[in-house]
C-alpha cells in the first residue's frame, strides 16, 4: 500500500504493508523494553536431541483428532496419552467431552514444588469451507518440510514443542529430586474464551497446580519487523491482552406493518441509522502512557530519522496519526474498536415491517477502558434513546504482567535459538486464557516461539492452516533452553521465586 513518497518520507515503517503491520496481524504492540544484538554463533549443544520426524510424526496424529470446541476429549485423552507415554506424571482435572483438562508434569503435584507452566489449548476452531483447503483440515498431511491442517499454528504445533521440551527433562527429574517441578498444561473451550478451561482450572485447581509463572499463546517472531535492520529477527512477548465485550443493540418499536405504506420511523430504519452512526466514526487515538512507550521503544529499534519520529508520538502526532489511520491493524493498538458481527434474523414475510430489530458489536477494549465508560460513549454517539444497548458477555480486565526474573531467563532462550534477535513486551489484540491466570497474580509471558511470514499467519483462523517441521524444532529448542536454564541452578532459583513470589507455594 505504501508509495514511494511515503518510503522516502522516514515512514515506510508505519505503512500498510510494513513488516510492522504484518506482526500485527498476529498480535499488536506495546513494547516495554527493546534489546540490542547477542551472540554472533548460534549453540548447537541442543539441536542434535530435537528429531524433526518424530515432531513432524506427533504434530500430525494430533492433527487428526479434529476438535473443534465442545468436543475435545478424543484430543485431549490422545495428548496426555502421548504424554504419559514419554514418562510424564499425568493429572486428568475434568474429563467431559467439551471439557477434558490435564497437566502432565516432571513431578506429580503431591510434592508440593513451585510450578513452571506451559500452556497450550486442545481445542481449535472450525474448519470451514472444506473445498478451499488444500489438504483435509485434519488429515495432518506432511508434505516436504510443512505439517498442515486445523492447529497446526493455533496451538498444537506448540503444544507439541512444549511436550518435546518437557520430556527431555524427564531423565533429569529422576536422578535428581529437583526443587521446581515443570508442567504442561492442555486446556478446553480457549476460542470459546475460557469457560470450560482456564477458568475451571483457576477456580478449582490453582492451588494444587502451585504456578509460578506461566508461558502461553501470544507474540511471535519476524524478520521483517525493521526497515534499518532488515532480515534481523525481531521477537515481541505479550504481557497483556485487550479484553472483549459483546454488546446487542436492540429496538422494539411498534408500527404499521405494511411494507407498501412505510412508517416515518421503523425498527429496521433506526437500527440502520445507529450503525451508521458508530461505523463512521473516526476512533479517538489514544497516546497514554503505553502508548508512548510503545512508540519510544520500536523507535529505539528502528534508529535514524524514522525511529526518532517513532520515539517522540506526541511532537509527531498529526504525522502518526495520519499513518496509523491507514492501516487497521496498527490503528488497533491504539484505540477501541467495534465490528458489526451479527445481525439477528427476522422471520417476517417480505411485505411486512419489522416491530423489532437487533445486531451484535464485538467491541475490543483498551487497558483501562472501563464497561460502563464505553457504553455511555454508545449512547452519546447513537442519540437515540429507542436502541438499547445490552452486554450479551464480557472478558476479564487483567493486570498487564509485571516483567520478572523469568523474563530475560525467556529472552535469553529466545536469542541463543536465533541469534542477534531483538525483543519486545506487547499487547495481544485479542483475548487469550492468560488472563485468568495473570488476574490470580501470576505473571504470564505470552510467545510462539518461532519466526514466521505473512503468508503463514494468514492461515491462522483461516483455510490451509499450516507449520514448517523448522518451526516446530526451532521452538522446541526455545522451550528446552528455558527450561534448561532454570534447573542449570534450580536452588539459586527456589531462593528467587521465595522472594519474587511471596504467596508462593501457599497460594
Amino acid at each position: 500500500m505504501g508509495t514511494s513518497s511515503q518510503k522516502s518520507n522516514g515512514w515506510h515503517a508505519l505503512s500498510g504493508r510494513s513488516a510492522l503491520a504484518f506482526l500485527l496481524y498476529f498480535s499488536c504492540f506495546i513494547p516495554l523494553s527493546a534489546f540490542g544484538h547477542e551472540r554472533d554463533k548460534r549453540p548447537a549443544d541442543i539441536d542434535s536431541t530435537i528429531c524433526p520426524e518424530e515432531a513432524s510424526r506427533l504434530l500430525s496424529a494430533y492433527i487428526q483428532y479434529p476438535s473443534v470446541t465442545g468436543n475435545e476429549k478424543p484430543a485431549g485423552e490422545f495428548f496426555s496419552g502421548l504424554c504419559r507415554e514419554r514418562g510424564l506424571n499425568v493429572k486428568v482435572f475434568t474429563d467431559a467431552p467439551d471439557s477434558y483438562n490435564f497437566a502432565a508434569s516432571l513431578y506429580p503435584f503431591q510434592s508440593g514444588k513451585p510450578n513452571i507452566i506451559l500452556l497450550s489449548h486442545i481445542d481449535v476452531v472450525s474448519e470451514s469451507d472444506l473445498s478451499e483447503w488444500r489438504e483435509g483440515p485434519f488429515s495432518g498431511a506432511i508434505i516436504e518440510d510443512t505439517i498442515w491442517g486445523r492447529g497446526t499454528i493455533d496451538m498444537k504445533g506448540m503444544a507439541i514443542m512444549q511436550l518435546l521440551a518437557i520430556s527431555a527433562y524427564v531423565q533429569k527429574a529422576q536422578e535428581s529430586d529437583l526443587p521446581v517441578n515443570v508442567t504442561l498444561l492442555g486446556v478446553s473451550g480457549e476460542e470459546n474464551y475460557g469457560t470450560m478451561g482456564a477458568r475451571i482450572i483457576c477456580d478449582s485447581f490453582l492451588r494444587e497446580l502451585n504456578p509460578v509463572v506461566v508461558l502461553g499463546e501470544g507474540g511471535v517472531g519476524s524478520r521483517d519487523i525493521l526497515t534499518k535492520s532488515k532480515e534481523r529477527p525481531v521477537f515481541c512477548i505479550s504481557v497483556s491482552d485487550k479484553r472483549a465485550l459483546w454488546v446487542e443493540l436492540h429496538i422494539d418499536f411498534p408500527t404499521s406493518g405494511h411494507g407498501s405504506v412505510p412508517p416515518p420511523e421503523y425498527a429496521n430504519k433506526m437500527m440502520i441509522n445507529a450503525l451508521s452512526s458508530l461505523t463512521h466514526l473516526k476512533p479517538k487515538i489514544y497516546f497514554n502512557s503505553q502508548t508512548r512507550d510503545m512508540f519510544r521503544a520500536y523507535g529505539a529499534m528502528e534508529k535514524g530519522l524514522t525511529g526518532f519520529m517513532i520515539k517522540h508520538p506526541v511532537i509527531f502526532k498529526p504525522l502518526i496519526s495520519i499513518k496509523v489511520r491507514r492501516d487497521p491493524l496498527l490503528l488497533a493498538t491504539v484505540t477501541n474498536t467495534m465490528t458489526v458481527t451479527h445481525f439477528d434474523g427476522q422471520d417476517y414475510d417480505i411485505n411486512q415491517v419489522p416491530q423489532e430489530s437487533s445486531v451484535v458489536l464485538d467491541c475490543r477494549l483498551l487497558p483501562g477502558t472501563m464497561t460502563a465508560e464505553f457504553l455511555d460513549f454508545l449512547h452519546s454517539e447513537i442519540n437515540n434513546s429507542e436502541v438499547e444497548i445490552r452486554v450479551l458477555r464480557e472478558t476479564q480486565h487483567a493486570p498487564a504482567t509485571v516483567p520478572d526474573m523469568f523474563l530475560p531467563i525467556l529472552e535469553e532462550a529466545v536469542k541463543e535459538t536465533y541469534p542477534g534477535s531483538g525483543m519486545m513486551t506487547i499487547l495481544f489484540p485479542a483475548t487469550t486464557d492468560n488472563n485468568y491466570f495473570r488476574n490470580r497474580g501470576i505473571p504470564v509471558y505470552g510467545l510462539n516461539p518461532v519466526i514466521m511470514d505473512q503468508e503463514l499467519m494468514k492461515t491462522v483462523h483461516n483455510y490451509n492452516e499450516r507449520i514448517p517441521v523448522e518451526c516446530l524444532t526451532r521452538g522446541t529448542e526455545v522451550y528446552m533452553r528455558f527450561i534448561g536454564k532454570l534447573l542449570s541452578d534450580p536452588q539459586d532459583l527456589l531462593h528467587v521465586i521465595s522472594e519474587d513470589h511471596p504467596g508462593f507455594p501457599d497460594r
